[in-house]
């Protein structure tokens, strides 16, 4: 016991003026990073949200096959590329091992699916517009 009432502190303010910063600019939060960095829901997952822009991906899918829309080349690439990914039996992992040999399968769908969300946003304003 004796040593810890031997500890003394030494009060945050004595160093401010070592480094010059003021008082009032002092915040454990304000380290330089964006808002979106700093919020811990920015990088939360809705699953529901997931399942939208799925349903909407199938919708762009088909009124692309019935002429009614276009699609833009990159997303039509890059969901060949995720498809032809995931029935491929050559992976980065491979599946025979259970949980781990999935995770490679979903990196790719959220990457696709993260990479073509401006073009699902775009078709849905073209639709809600029709």
């Amino acid at each position: 016991m004796d040593r810890m009432n031997n500890v003394r502190t030494k009060p945050t303010e004595a160093n401010l003026e070592y480094f010059n910063i003021s008082p009032e600019k002092i915040s454990d939060t304000n380290l330089g990073f964006s808002e979106e960095v700093r919020d811990y829901r920015y990088h939360s997952t809705d699953f529901r949200k997931s399942w939208y822009y799925f349903g909407l991906l199938l919708s762009m899918l088909l009124d692309f096959f019935k002429g009614r829309c276009p699609l833009p080349k990159k997303t039509a690439l890059l969901i060949v590329f995720a498809f032809l990914y995931l029935i491929s039996p050559v992976d980065i992992v491979p599946d025979v091992f259970p949980l781990i040999g999935l995770v490679d399968d979903v990196a790719v769908l959220a990457f696709a699916f993260n990479f073509i969300k401006g073009d699902l946003e775009n078709y849905r304003d073209w639709k809600m517009s029709k």
